[in-house]
């Protein structure tokens, strides 16, 4: 009987032994190695035996655990009952040197043998082999009830895995598998997958980036969840076959990216799906280059941006399928085919209503469409019709515009470089919407004559860049309204290098930014509009002629009160302008005058500049770089300057003989910065009466003014911030004469003073 009741024992024993199923750690390199890192909190309890289970020690994150040979095994376990990792940022995971293959159940860093099939918490075995690019192999992962994160990126980058484990599991939830093989680059075929009810996010991401990713399983879902197969083949790029997907019960963005950067998937998917839901095939397809015929499109029920992107970058795509829905959302049709570069011909888009951004870039940069399909549709919505063929290079006519009624942006840069386009819509509308004409026909080079523009009601910046570079444009508009709105004009015929003559500009009410860079890089324009508005708004007229190199001629500027940067740069690199226009001005704003005639190479004399109360860098580069201007104003006669206020004025101006008289002796920061700098021809400075300074307040001031005998000055302390390293008398002529105060001159090294120069107490 005890003989009986032993043999019974030892027979339990055994089996208790067989049944315990280990996660294991076999080396298939010498001097192969693992240990642990654990991520925030986290501390499971985690053992191993290297002698198949006889002897267990403790893995923790100072221990390194060798395999010396091949061969060699390390047998793992522990006990977490309540789960390995604890969530997203408290996670722990393995590291590993040399070959690895992996096998047993992953379940025995749970109940120590193995044979749980449960998985007791949320992200259990969250990243548990991140980045272990000596992985060969996979354990066993058997439990058939998964939970949220469990198995998200948990063999993330691991390039030398080559098989994926079996995935039983048929109860799922969210980001279980998110990830979960994203990066195995050697990863050829994906396990079955056999759920039939999903959970959001479940394979989201789950194969990205297997770049040799060969053979998908099949897809048995018809409920779908929102996000369930979001990118999930994204960047698979040796796949040439997708599964088939025959769900009709969509959710949001269940199919988004899906198959993006697939680059030799020649087929698409049957999708039979009649009612979509929002983002559902957003970028589905989106650079899928050897895909060159698409499924039908049965849907008439869409969803806001359901059909996003579906088929961007697919260069090879010719044909397109009909869309049969008469009722649109937001965003549906956004970017749908946008650079399909072998599409010829478009669906037709019988809609006459239509809604936020429907059609936006739907064909941008299909440069091989040469025909645009008609748009009836008279009810606009916000962005319908935004950059719908930018650069659609091959398209030669428009088609007609039905709306009088406007919206926000509604054909903002809708031909943008359309290079062929000569033949463009009418434009009724006389009451315009913001950004509603912004860009429209900008780059389109071929086009010589723009349509009619009646409005007399503007909006912000409602002709922004609407022919800009139209480099055929000979002839502009006219431009009837009196009342002006923010940037409504904002470079609308910035470098149409053609155009030689400017509309009327009636307005007399302007607004911020209004006619800023209007006609920048107009070359062939000779004489500019009348300009009789007397008050004026910030920024209004900032460069609105720069670099029109053929203008002789400067409007007259009567405005005698200025707003912020409202001249600035507006003749700036005007070469053949040679003079400037009277500037009666007296209450200026910063930056007012910054740069205005900067780089005009013909302009000869400067203006009176008569104010008396200056703003910070109001005259900042105001005549810089005007190598003939041999005539300053006779003189500026602020008392009291204000920072940056004169700052390179006239640096570069290379034939000025004589400065203006600076009568100022109240400084402030960097006043008098590069004032004259480089300008080689003047013999004499003015008199700087000012006895107290301000920091770097004669910085540069006549740097590098080889001709200058003479400079005088008063002020009293010496100061290394302001002029220690004297950088505005250096390059100045080696012979002159620094005429200072007794109380300056005493006790100086002569190393302060240029070499050469005579120091005199005034």
């Amino acid at each position: 009987m005890i003989k009986k009741l032993l043999i019974l024992l030892l027979l339990c024993a055994t089996s208790a032994l067989h049944a315990a199923n280990h996660l294991t750690f076999t080396a298939e390199a010498d001097s192969s190695s693992f240990g642990i890192i654990n991520k925030g909190s986290n501390n499971p309890n985690v053992q191993y035996s290297l002698d198949k289970g006889k002897l267990w020690m403790t893995l923790d994150t100072n221990t390194v655990v060798t395999l010396a040979k091949k061969g060699d095994k390390a047998m793992l376990k522990g006990m977490n009952p309540n789960g390995f990792s604890k969530e997203d940022s408290i996670y722990s995971r393995f590291v590993m040197t040399g070959r690895i293959a992996a096998s047993g159940s992953v379940m025995s860093l749970i109940d120590g043998s193995g044979e749980s099939l449960v998985i007791p918490r949320e992200y259990c075995f969250y990243r548990l082999f991140e980045e272990c690019v000596s992985l060969a192999q996979a354990p066993q992962l058997p439990a058939h009830t998964l939970r949220r994160g469990c198995y998200k990126e948990m063999f993330i980058e691991c390039t030398s895995l080559t098989y994926a484990p079996k995935l039983p599991a048929q109860t799922l939830e969210k980001n279980c598998y998110a990830g979960m093989f994203k990066g195995c680059t050697s990863l050829t075929k994906a396990p079955k997958l056999p759920a039939t009810t999903l959970a959001r996010e479940c394979y989201r991401s789950m194969f990205s980036g297997c770049i040799f990713l060969k053979h998908v399983p099949k897809l048995p879902a018809t409920e779908l969840s929102e996000e369930c197969y979001e990118e999930m083949f994204y960047g698979c790029i040796d796949l040439k076959q997708a599964p088939k997907l025959s769900s009709t019960n969509l959710s949001k963005g269940c199919y988004s990216a899906m198959f993006s950067g697939c680059i030799y998937l020649k087929k698409a998917p049957q999708l039979p799906a009649t009612t979509l839901a929002r983002d559902c095939y957003k970028e589905m397809f989106y650079e899928c280059d050897r895909l060159t015929e698409v499924p039908e499109l049965p849907a008439t029920i869409l969803e806001e941006s359901c059909y996003e992107a579906m088929f961007k970058g697919c260069s090879r795509l010719k044909k397109v399928p009909k869309l049969p829905a008469t009722t649109l959302a937001k965003g549906c049709y956004a970017g749908m085919f946008s650079k399909c570069s072998s599409l010829t011909q478009a669906p037709e888009l019988p809609v006459s209503q239509l809604a936020d951004s429907c059609y936006a870039g739907m064909f941008s940069w299909c440069t091989r469409l040469t025909q645009a399909p008609q748009l009836p549709a008279t009810t606009l919505e916000k962005g319908c019709y935004g950059d719908m063929f930018n650069g659609c290079t091959s398209l030669t006519q428009a088609p007609k515009l039905s709306a009088t009624t406007l919206t926000d942006g509604c054909y903002a840069r809708m031909f943008m470089d359309c290079e062929r386009l000569t033949e463009v819509p009418e434009l009724p509308a006389t009451t315009l919407a913001e950004d509603c004409y912004r860009g429209m026909f900008n780059g389109c080079k071929s086009l010589a004559k723009a349509p009619i523009l009646p409005a007399t009601t503007l909006a912000r910046e409602c002709y922004r860049s609407m022919f800009g570079r139209c480099e055929s444009l000979t002839e502009a508009p006219q431009l009837p309204a009196t009342t002006l709105a923010r940037e409504c004009y904002r470079s609308m015929f910035g470098r149409c290098e053609s155009l030689t003559e400017a509309p009327q500009l009636p307005a007399t009410q302007l607004a911020d930014n209004c006619y800023e860079g209007m006609f920048s890089g107009c070359t062939n324009l000779t004489q500019a509009p009348k300009l009789p508005a007397l008050t004026l708004a910030n920024g209004c007229y900032a460069g609105m002629f720069s670099r029109c190199t053929n203008l002789t001629q400067a409007p007259q500027l009567p405005a005698t009160s200025l707003k912020y940067g409202c001249y600035e740069y507006m003749f700036s690199e005007c070469t053949n302008l040679t003079q400037a226009p009277q500037l009666p001005a007296t209450q200026l704003e910063k930056n007012c005058y910054a740069c205005m005639f900067i780089g005009c190479t013909n302009l000869t004399q400067a203006p009176e500049l008569p104010a008396t109360q200056l703003a910070v860098w109001c005259y900042y580069c105001m005549f810089s770089n005007c190598p003939n201007l041999t005539q300053a104003p006779e003189l500026l006669p602020a008392t009291e300057l204000a920072n940056g206020c004169y700052a390179h004025m006239f640096s570069g101006c290379t034939s000025l003989k004589q400065a203006p008289r600076l009568p100022a002796i109240k400084m402030a920061i960097q006043c008098y910065k590069g004032m004259f700098m480089e300008c080689t021809s003047l013999t004499q400075a003015p008199e700087l009466p000012a006895t107290k300074l301000a920091d770097d307040c004669y910085d540069y001031m006549f740097h590098y003014c080889h001709s200058l005998a003479e400079i005088k000055v008063k002020f009293k302390t010496w100061s290394h911030d302001y002029y220690g390293n004297l950088y505005w008398l250096e390059g100045v002529s080696p012979t002159g004469t620094f005429i200072c105060p007794a109380e300056l001159s005493k006790g100086r090294k002569s190393s302060k003073i240029p070499e050469g120069w005579k120091v005199i107490e005034n």
